[in-house]
């Protein structure tokens, strides 16, 4: 699947993503997987920050 391309206005730049996690895996353990979901993205959205910020 191909990603959007970020949206850029002005100054302003929105980033649209999606994540899906499932399956037996999933199923057997959807609070930590749920867990380690939610630290990914948060570290994710912190790099993106940071390299946003840069740019500036």
């Amino acid at each position: 699947m191909d990603s959007p391309a970020p949206l850029q206005t002005g100054s302003q730049v929105t980033v649209r993503t999606e994540e899906s996690w499932s399956g037996a895996p999933v199923d057997a353990a959807p609070q930590q997987l749920g867990q380690a979901l939610e630290q990914s993205l948060t570290a994710w959205l912190s790099c993106l920050k940071i390299r946003a910020e840069q740019a500036d």
